[in-house]
């Protein structure tokens, strides 16, 4: 028969499930501490299966209830213009800087207000531009007809999918012999999974997402790029090396999480590098927490942080990470992000057509990532380590 060479096989006359084997539980197995964030994290924020290379979700922010001032009033004045529109409606009972406090009247355009001042109150002061102004509760009179409800927008995001893919190939005396360490084709192709794994878990982190239809490709955006790209203020400086008092790194790490105590449902959990914990272990003991056995010996490794916003944080060390995130401090919403396997795409393995006197097997899964709330995220970069 015309292409087929002496000794080989061919894998078309068998079924795609016999073929098809799914090996993506054994990520269970893994070493804990090299595979932390794989461990960590998984598909439960998706709220549907993962069902093509692109996945997209839409996400509609809590109504704000703060905003700026852009045009102020007199002391004795009934009307001001906010920054932000939905923020203000009416019957709210808004506060000023100064604590005064009064009720709106009505809304025009989403940023004009007319208000009156609620008496009982602080004096009603003059406000100006830029002070802050703040909801802080309602004053709806009894039997009022219903006022039309302030929409905040849906969000839309999406990210792409990423194939990790590689192949086991044995000589047929390899295969029977076990000569590999006396590793059969099983533990092979388990070691191959993990080694894909460690790449997935980089790209959970600073994958860069990408389209490229010529040569059809896609891959996907981790951490650092939803960040960047749909939430660009949550990228701060650290400062860099200002490690010499730590009052300093513990004000830069607590700015920080303010970007977030609006935004984060739950706690969030602090991702390091050995690199930066080499240097972090050593802040002062009131702001951190180490565990330490009654033979160790050294500087403990942080487990916790202390933070005047959130109270006590855990502080998470991913190794398996090479340089790649050397100069980068993450904190996260643990329960807002996620990666998730293409459906009947999580790891599988399956073997390839044979050539002569081998055996080979194809090693391949195709995930993506999720970041619900971009704005819930913030990380760190200029670490000041070199």
């Amino acid at each position: 028969m015309t292409g087929t060479q002496y000794g080989q096989r061919s894998t078309l006359g068998a079924r795609d499930l016999d073929l098809h084997i799914n090996i993506e539980d054994q990520i269970e197995n893994y070493p804990k501490y090299r595979k932390e964030l794989i461990n960590r994290l998984s598909g439960k924020n998706f709220s549907k299966a993962v069902k093509s290379h692109k996945y997209e979700w839409g996400v509609r922010d809590n109504r704000k209830l703060q905003t700026t001032v852009n045009v102020g009033c007199a002391a004795d004045g009934t009307t001001i213009v906010v920054n932000d529109p939905g923020v203000m409606n009416v019957d709210d009972v808004f506060q000023d800087s100064a604590g005064s406090q009064y009720i709106v009247e009505s809304v025009g355009g989403g940023v004009n207000v007319t208000f009156r001042f609620l008496t009982g109150s602080t004096a009603q002061t003059t406000m100006v531009n830029n002070e802050t102004v703040s909801v802080i509760g309602g004053a709806t009179p009894q039997g009022k007809i219903a006022d039309d409800m302030v929409v905040t927008p849906f969000v839309d995001y999406y990210n792409y999918t990423s194939i990790l893919e590689d192949v086991v190939d044995l000589t047929g005396t390899e295969h029977a012999a076990m000569i590999r360490g006396e590793e059969n084709s099983g533990q092979l192709i388990a070691r191959k999974q993990m080694e894909l794994v460690e790449k997935l878990q980089r790209q959970l982190v600073v994958g860069v997402r990408l389209k490229d239809e010529a040569r059809k490709l896609t891959t996907m955006g981790g951490l650092k790029f939803m960040i960047d790209t749909y939430a660009a203020a949550n990228a701060v400086d650290f400062g860099g090396d200002i490690w010499a008092t730590d009052r300093t790194v513990e004000d830069a790490i607590d700015d920080a999480l303010d970007l977030i105590a609006e935004k984060a449902f739950e706690k969030p959990v602090m991702y390091v590098t050995p690199a930066f914990m080499k240097k972090f272990k050593y802040i002062q003991d009131d702001a951190t927490r180490t565990v330490l056995r009654e033979k160790s010996r050294g500087v403990g490794v942080v487990k916790t942080y202390m933070s005047h916003t959130f109270g006590e944080i855990d502080v998470v060390q991913l190794q398996g990470m090479g340089e790649v995130m050397d100069d980068y401090i993450f904190f996260v919403d643990e329960s807002t992000i996620g990666y998730k396997a293409m459906q009947k795409r999580g790891w599988f393995t399956s073997p390839l057509a044979k050539l002569g006197d081998s055996f080979r097997w194809q090693v391949l899964g195709e995930y993506t990532f999720k970041m619900d709330i971009p704005e819930a995220c913030v990380y760190m970069y200029n670490l000041g380590l070199d």
